[in-house]
């Protein structure tokens, strides 16, 4: 009776059919077995007929519940019924026309075996349509209810029944509590199969919500796409008109010129989004010449550090191998992460990038640590300085993106970001690759000096100065105007002198840097 109520409890939030057939199934039972065990107290009506009717009914009431919970017919559902009447009018002639306790045994057993097999019929008709892996113990359990059933049909020769079996205490009794057990069993697993409903209705609901939301960014980006077409001959026809404009239709005409540059960054925010969650973050190694990405790195990092008036320095003690397989992109965009978030937080101090290497074999341990002597991180608060948008100082004016970033595309490439820091002691943040080497060749790292660099943007300069767009570029940079700062590379840096200027600006855009690029705008500016 407990069981049938934790049934009826489950239908009464989820209104699923089978349940409440099962709740009455198990009420069946207990009430049957309620019934045996009023027996001398009661008619014999009640405590032989209608209990074992009822137990009876019990299987039935299970059979029917299973065909709902699978979705199919219930074949058998008239054969049952057929023998649930001649098991009571058997019962009814050997109670009141021939009183044989072991016949009405047989009688109740057998039914309840021919139910039992009707059952397990069905189960193996399912199974072949629509496997039920997922729900084993079923199957399980009702062979059980069959092989009780059957051993008492086989043992009541040996332990006959006596007028009041249940406080007999032999065969009879154990088999009667055998039953029950098997009742406690099936409610178990009645439960799971409806918790696997419950699990897959969350999962195509999941499915549903994730296909939804990527539905609604590729819309975004759809939109995003045809809005930039007409903006822009929106914007060619007023740039012609300009031309030919007084003084006052001039200052409309820029005013609309604004306004739609500043509409094209919203855009390209936009746009920036949907390729980001459109396009997963993936990892796709290549040969990379090592030894000319650090230095790549090591050029960039020099412009970045000279914006707080901070010292780079390169150091790599151990030989590295010239050409390793790795996604070279996605390395200089973790350190490049990196040192921006070092220069951001250090001034009139220095910061480092140290390599070491451990060879094993045909693959090298690579170490990269970024240090600085900056402000410093209080760890001790538990702060995730990894996850996304968190920002370590509001006045740095960053998006909190930096680390997140970085750590994701580490953990991507095998490996693990970790950071080391105290307030007003600086930071240091370190992570391991183990990449494939390619040929034998290893060599020490040349680290330009700082003077080095700065004679390398000094060679760049007179370049842009003849272009006379610096001011320009900085003035992007400083309103963050990602889309004008992209038709400016696109047109001041196609000398191919200028390919290394053109690659710091490029990255500095994907990661949003606008600060850098105004910081090296007004370098080059002054030479």
């Amino acid at each position: 009776m407990a069981l049938c109520i934790g049934m009826f409890t489950l239908w009464t939030r989820d209104r699923a059919r089978y349940l409440i057939i099962w709740s009455l199934g198990f009420f069946a039972f207990g009430a049957g077995s309620l019934l045996i065990t009023l027996r001398n107290q009661i008619p014999d009506f009640l405590s032989i007929i209608l209990a074992n009717v009822s137990t009876t009914s019990s299987s039935v009431l299970f059979y029917i519940g299973i065909c709902i919970y699978f979705k199919r017919r219930c074949t058998w559902l008239y054969c049952m019924l057929a023998l649930l009447c001649i098991e009571a009018l058997l019962l009814i002639y050997f109670t009141y026309v021939s009183y044989d306790t072991s016949v009405r045994i047989y009688i109740y057993n057998s039914i309840q075996v021919l139910i039992v097999l009707m059952t397990l019929a069905t189960i193996f008709k399912i199974s072949k349509k629509a496997p039920i892996e997922k729900n084993p113990e079923l199957l399980i359990i009702t062979v059980l209810f069959l092989i009780a059933h059957s051993a008492r049909i086989i043992g009541t020769p040996f332990y006959p029944a006596p007028q009041n079996f249940l406080a007999s205490g032999n065969f009879q009794t154990l088999l009667a509590f055998g039953l029950m057990i098997i009742h406690i069993s099936y409610s178990q697993v009645f439960a799971n199969m409806h918790a696997s409903v419950l699990n897959d209705k969350i999962s195509k609901a999941l499915l549903n919500a994730q296909t939804k939301e990527r539905q609604k960014v590729e819309v975004l980006g759809y939109i995003g796409h045809d809005l930039r077409a007409p903006l822009a001959t929106i914007s060619s026809y007023a740039a012609l008109l300009l031309a030919r404009a007084d003084e006052d239709q001039h200052h409309q005409l820029q005013t609309i010129q604004r306004s739609i540059k500043y509409q094209l960054g919203l855009i390209d925010e936009l746009l920036e989004y949907t390729k980001s969650e459109l396009q997963p973050l993936a990892v796709r190694p290549k040969s990379t010449d090592l030894h000319a990405l650090v230095q790549d790195i090591a050029d960039y990092a020099v412009a970045l550090s000279s914006q707080k008036n901070n010292r780079f320095e390169l150091r790599s003690p151990d030989l590295l191998p010239l050409l390793v397989l790795v996604d070279g992109k996605r390395l200089q965009q973790v350190l490049l992460n990196l040192l921006s978030n070092a220069a951001k937080f250090t001034s009139d101090g220095f910061i480092e990038l140290y390599i070491t290497c451990t060879r094993q074999g045909q693959q090298c341990d690579l170490q990269f640590t970024v240090s600085d002597s900056g402000i410093g991180i209080d760890l001790s608060d538990g702060v995730d300085i990894f996850g996304a948008f968190q920002q370590v100082q509001a006045q740095s004016g960053s998006t909190g993106l930096g680390l997140f970033i970085a750590q994701h595309v580490v953990s991507a490439m095998g490996g693990s970001l970790s950071a080391h820091s105290a307030l007003g002691k600086g930071s240091s943040f370190s992570f391991q690759l183990t990449l494939p080497q390619i040929g034998a060749g290893m060599s020490l790292l040349h680290a330009p000096t700082a003077s080095e660099q700065e004679a390398l943007w000094a060679a760049i300069a007179p370049h842009l100065l003849e272009i006379l767009a610096l001011q320009q570029l900085e003035d992007f940079a400083t309103r963050g105007q990602w889309s004008d700062i992209q038709s400016w590379i696109d047109e001041h840096t196609n000398d191919t002198e200028l390919i290394g200027l053109q690659d710091y600006l490029l990255e500095s855009l994907d990661r949003f840097d606008f600060s850098s690029i105004a910081a090296l705008a007004r370098k080059l500016k002054t030479g």
